[in-house]
């Protein structure tokens, strides 16, 4: 039925546009005016549970969704962010039925972060907001401890747990290994960018499993389909030349992947396939048409009611990117 949806208004775009041949996205003038402008770099590769993460600019290393030991007993869901400089940052989100994360509640002193070295012996046991940002009911963002950096930097694998009132200890182990092939991956990637970006022969990334391709892969259609064709040509020829273009790119690639790993796997096909009835078909539809504001609403919509939905950054803007 979706299929047939879809065959029916690419029939009326094509009949609206009045010919069977697509004309091209946006005017010849304007592609000309806007080829020369260069888009931002960006770079994504899996290291085991971690995903080194490039930009021209930056480099790092995450793991979007933590497995934690003990699942059954730790109402929490979590990810990691590590830089080139091991500075990190986990980010914890609660389950809104049952773990509240208020700030009263956070920062008391027994609510605790830990971190054990390779031979068991403790390295850190601290207040779990000595540095907390981003404080909500169901989200924070805790800087970790230097000493966690230095683990980091040499050990195998690191056990943590975090401890919240009463409740079991959610435990979960870091491979370090991975971590610093993630890191030296994407500083190495990194440089490799900036000198992309320098001699203007940079473009996105042209692989990995995001929405728009995910949503077009469960209905079965290629890779050079009428939607990812036109969200693409939107992407480098019209998002790339706005003023936030860059950013919202940036913002995109770093969202995206997260949405997916968290999509519930039992609920995954039927997600994805509302998510390319309510937005990604009609926005490529629009998009085609010149409606170019009205295409980065659509898209930008669907990136906000995902990342509520999911527990990602609401103020971090998910926009067209094609993929």
């Amino acid at each position: 039925m979706l299929l047939n949806t879809r065959r029916r208004m690419l029939g009326l775009l094509a009949a609206a546009i009045g010919t069977s041949s697509l004309v091209p996205l946006v005017p010849r003038a304007f592609a000309a005016k806007t080829a020369a402008k260069t888009p931002e770099c960006f770079a994504l590769q899996p290291f085991g549970d971690w995903k080194g993460v490039a930009t021209n600019t930056q480099a790092g290393a995450r793991i979007g969704q933590i497995d934690f030991a003990n699942p059954d007993t730790c109402d929490l869901r979590g990810e990691i962010q590590v830089a080139e400089t091991y500075d990190a940052k986990l980010v914890l989100f609660g389950d809104p039925e049952g773990t509240p994360l208020p700030k009263d509640f956070l920062i008391k002193p027994d609510n605790r972060l830990m971190a054990k070295n390779e031979d068991g012996t403790v390295a850190v046991d601290e207040p779990l907001c000595g540095v907390c940002t981003d404080i909500r009911d169901d989200k924070v963002s805790i800087v970790l401890p230097l000493a966690t950096g230095a683990l980091f930097r040499s050990a195998k694998s690191v056990e943590m747990a975090v401890k919240l009132g009463d409740a079991k200890e959610c435990r979960f182990t870091l491979n370090c290994e991975d971590l610093r092939k993630a890191l030296d991956w994407a500083v190495e990637r990194k440089e490799a960018l900036a000198k992309s970006l320098e001699d203007e022969k940079c473009t996105p990334p042209a692989k990995g499993c995001f929405l728009t391709t995910a949503c077009c892969e469960v209905l079965g259609l290629g890779d050079d389909c009428f939607e990812l064709r036109t969200l693409r040509r939107y992407r480098d020829e019209v998002l790339i030349a706005m003023p936030e273009g860059k950013a919202a790119l940036a913002a995109y690639y770093l969202m995206a992947p997260s949405i997916l790993e968290r999509l519930p796997q039992e609920e995954r096909v039927t997600l994805l396939l509302s998510v390319y009835a309510r937005f990604i078909l009609p926005s490529a539809v629009v998009a085609r048409l010149g409606l170019y504001q009205l295409a980065y609403r659509l898209y930008a919509r669907m990136m906000h009611e995902l990342a509520r939905e999911y527990a990602l950054d609401e103020h971090r803007p998910g926009l067209p990117a094609g993929r």
